[in-house]
């Protein structure tokens, strides 16, 4: 099967590409074209449409760029669709290219493999073009890029239809904003007043930092300011794990600190974030005592789920680069000193939440792994407990080092946006962490790993269940576990039959040997821990609670 072979000319598509700046793309097995070995735009054919597009979307959160993937119609749509529901639902910058088979109208005659793409997608997608293969592809890749990638980021469609003109389908979300500079500059003065004479500030900072490129001078703000931070999960990076000022994640599974220190706030300081449910715990207990900025670039966020006191519609790096210069840095740490010092020593001071009776802690394993990496080593996670304790174990120090789905929750994620970070830096190491349930989701793609010798250390925490399902399930239900227990195969040896080296620790004394020596090899590598059966994630807050309410072990 191939992608509008007929209209699509291999040739124009990648000089497309490479004018463009696009130096890698991602497709399925059902894509039957080649590309030359003297292109500079290199290709990587995944096994499984939705590994496609997870593997785009891990090359745009490594890079910055839109990731680029090329789907075929019908099956490799719907396929391909949970990839571009989990890139919309985290503002992820995609171009996905999909088109007909056929030269007549197939949707009229109903057609073998054909569906009405644009309105499957419409629901989860930023933009969307309907063009004939042949004409002005350059130009609507340019503006598809360009849509995907300004404002706040999002997938983009181009379909391939036997149209011959080129035709935007209207879609609910337009880019790029346009930010008013004179209500702008009203909210600086505004937010400055408050910044200055707030008594006990918190700066909380999500994805939308990460992705504007604020981090550097968040870290200045934050050196001068002295205001004490938290993150979401998807701002994890923007701001080092060994920063004083870091206080870590916030939310359902927040630290300590962190929860409380945005429950006492006065004032807070949030910049890209949406206040998803599993930041906010209850809306109504949510930093009950403060008044609240919030900066964001799309302006359908701002109090759509907690009020705000001044609503700042603009970039983040924009807002941030603005505000840093505009401050009295002496008022601000005379006003805040008492409480900066009091909430840094909740972070020194916290109860820990990592005691554990298993011969291997899954805490261990991430920390060993993070003492073996470098600054550079690029994480990626699937979604369950391994998720949440590599957020809070492994030390971040650089943004775009951390990827992982937070919006959509995609098991199956991990290890294609793996590849994806791998195609995207080379150079660089790139860890999977898995668990044993979402590993097996996209399992085909370690094929895919051997075929191009990526160096990917894949980490699989082994626990013999779909852990926090399980974790809710013993915490809130009386432990009437229900369809959670797992059976897997032999992961080390699975990966000896792929072609890859595999490794197996059930102790910590054996995760200390095992670890460095897996992580000096160059090319694939997996490493599965076989860790406590019911250990759970701590601290945690309990559905419809209050974030100071937490949990900090059983």
């Amino acid at each position: 099967m191939s992608l509008v072979k007929e209209d699509l000319d291999v040739e124009v598509l990648l000089n497309s590409f490479s004018s463009l700046g696009v130096d890698c793309f991602f497709g399925s097995d059902a894509q039957e074209f080649m590309v030359s070995k003297d292109s500079n735009v290199r290709y990587y054919q995944m096994v499984h449409e939705q590994a496609a597009v997870h593997a785009a979307d891990g090359y745009a959160r490594a890079t910055g760029r839109p990731g680029v993937v090329l789907l075929t119609s019908a099956s490799g749509i719907t396929n391909g669709v949970t990839g571009i529901a989990t890139a919309f639902s985290d503002s992820v910058p995609l171009v996905i290219i999909a088109g007909h088979l056929e030269q007549h109208d197939p949707l009229k005659k109903e057609a073998l493999q054909e569906i009405v793409i644009s309105g499957l997608t419409m629901a989860i997608t930023k933009h969307a073009f309907k063009i004939k293969a042949i004409n002005g592809l350059k130009d609507v890749i340019k503006k598809a890029i360009t849509i995907a990638a300004s404002g706040r980021p999002g997938p983009v469609l181009i379909e391939l239809t036997t149209d011959t003109t080129i035709k935007d389908v209207p879609i609910q979300r337009q880019s790029p904003t346009k930010v008013n500079k004179t209500i702008l500059e009203k909210s600086i003065n505004a937010a400055r007043d408050l910044i200055e004479n707030a008594r006990k500030p918190v700066l909380f900072v999500g994805g939308g930092v990460i992705a504007s490129g604020a981090a550097d001078d968040l870290r200045e703000f934050v050196q001068r300011s002295r205001i004490p931070v938290v993150s979401s999960l998807l701002g994890i990076g923007s701001v080092e794990t060994g920063n004083p000022f870091y206080l870590g994640m916030l939310g359902m599974h927040g630290t300590f600190a962190a929860n409380k220190a945005v429950h006492h706030a006065d004032l807070l300081i949030c910049i890209g974030v949406r206040f998803s449910d599993r930041v906010t715990g209850r809306i109504s207990g949510f930093s009950p005592k403060s008044k609240k900025i919030h900066v964001d670039i799309d302006p359908a966020e701002i109090n759509k789920i907690i009020s705000v006191d001044l609503p700042v519609v603009s970039d983040a790096k924009q807002f941030i680069q603005k505000i840093k210069n505009n401050l009295d840095y002496q008022q601000i740490n005379r006003n805040a000193e008492i409480w900066t010092n009091e909430v840094v020593e909740w972070k020194r001071t916290v109860p820990r939440f990592d005691k554990s009776n298993s011969l291997l802690k899954p805490q261990s394993v991430i920390r060993l792994m993070s003492d073996y990496s470098n600054q550079d080593t690029i994480v990626v996670t699937d979604v369950g407990q391994h998720q949440i304790w590599t957020a809070h174990h492994y030390a971040f120090t650089k943004p775009r080092t951390l990827i992982t789905s937070g919006g959509l929750g995609t098991m199956g994620y991990g290890l294609p946006a793996a590849i994806g970070a791998a195609a995207a830096h080379p150079g660089k190491s790139v860890i999977c962490v898995s668990g044993d349930g979402s590993f097996q989701m996209n399992i085909q793609e370690l094929i895919t790993i051997v075929k191009y010798q990526l160096s990917i250390k894949i980490a699989i925490l082994n626990n013999g269940y779909l852990g926090m399902v399980r974790q809710w399930q013993e915490l809130f239900y009386q432990g009437r576990y229900s369809a959670v227990k797992m059976i897997s195969p032999e992961f080390a040896q699975l990966a000896q039959a792929y072609g890859i080296k595999g490794f197996k620790a059930q102790t910590e004394e054996e995760a200390r040997q095992m670890i460095p020596e897996a992580f000096q090899r160059t090319g694939p590598v997996l490493l599965e821990f076989n860790v406590l059966e019911e250990e759970n994630v701590y601290p945690m807050v309990p559905p419809n609670q209050n974030n100071h309410q937490t949990i900090l072990s059983r």
